[in-house]
């Protein structure tokens, strides 16, 4: 089968393309640079020039395809001009679902966030619960607007569409910037990393690589047509996260607990130095005063409507620092 997908350059894009590869099916990758792309699997892979907002391309790219992932998207944690999250992560879906109904595809799978769901305030997240406090950055909004634009495409234009919602994804990485949790447990066991997010009682979601690329798969075959489900792994606080982390990495650094003051006064600076250099932040404000709620989230659903099997976080560490 020939599948059409977006973000193939990206840390979870690799993966799926290696996954859809060894079950047989040819892969159309649209990317804004075919050579920042050749390091991707050669046999099974067709790249295609071109980036989101150009619809030819798109149309191109997706041609004689019956599946669609559309999982490209703007994930910076800064943008100078914050209206690139929305051309993006809203016009550029709807142009993938402009194309996909064009073209007669079969279903298409929209990669969202978990993060449009808001944090654990009130209950534990699922897939029914609203969200009640603000969204924390851009990113998060215009996900949540690119969401409503594929559930609008679903009702309205009869498009078969399915969106996941992966957490805070973790694993080996096999191309592309590895994700913001891999990236702590590699400096961690570089001797990099020494400080906890407040008192470390914040709870968050972890979900290992392999988990959201089953993840994808299965809602492509299993998903109900216009169903949302969070791919989400085990619950853990930052206290408990390290403390897993010591253990199978086994080494025992002393980490600091850093108030979120510290964190917000760390974040002001580093944005202040960061674009002096003309360089992108490491960390805003937004992105701190997000870290400073429970995000604890129930992956029942995928779990038991796709058959999704979760990782545990103990194993899925150790078998990323085994790939480190």
């Amino acid at each position: 089968m020939n599948i059409f997908l977006t973000g193939g350059t990206g840390y979870i894009g690799a993966h799926l393309i290696k996954e859809l590869i060894s079950n047989g099916h040819k892969v159309h990758a649209l990317v804004r640079n075919i050579e920042k792309a050749a390091p991707l699997p050669k046999d099974g892979l067709v790249l295609f020039k071109g980036d989101l907002s150009d619809k030819e391309s798109i149309k191109v790219a997706m041609k004689g395809c019956d599946q669609v992932y559309h999982m490209g998207g703007n994930a910076s944690i800064w943008e100078k001009e914050s209206s690139r999250y929305y051309t993006i992560n809203v016009d550029g879906t709807r142009n993938i679902m402009d194309a996909a109904l064009e073209l007669n595809v079969k279903r298409v799978v929209f990669t969202s966030t978990a993060g449009v769901l808001g944090p654990s305030y009130g209950g534990i997240v699922t897939e029914m619960k609203c969200r009640n406090v603000d969204y924390f950055n851009e990113y998060e909004s215009s996900k949540a607007m690119a969401e409503s634009l594929v559930k609008s495409y679903v009702t309205e234009k009869n498009l078969d569409a399915v969106i996941v919602s992966p957490t805070r994804v973790f694993g080996p990485v096999l191309f592309g910037e590895p994700a913001s949790v891999t990236l702590l447990i590699s400096k961690y066991a570089k001797g990099k990393w020494r400080i906890i997010p407040g008192d470390g009682s914040k709870i968050g979601n972890y979900v290992f690589v392999d988990d959201v690329v089953k993840g994808h798969i299965l809602a492509m075959e299993n998903g109900v047509k216009g169903g949302t489900y969070i791919l989400g792994g085990e619950n853990h606080s930052y206290n408990e996260f390290f403390k897993i982390l010591r253990e199978e990495s086994g080494l025992d650094y002393r980490l600091i607990n850093t108030s979120i003051g510290v964190q917000l006064l760390f974040a002001h600076l580093n944005k202040f130095f960061a674009i002096l250099r003309n360089k992108k932040p490491a960390l805003t404000t937004k992105w701190v005063r997000r870290g400073n709620y429970h995000w604890e989230v129930s992956p029942n659903k995928a779990v038991e409507k796709l058959h999704l099997k979760i990782t545990p976080l103990r194993e899925g560490i150790k078998r990323t620092l085994n790939s480190l």
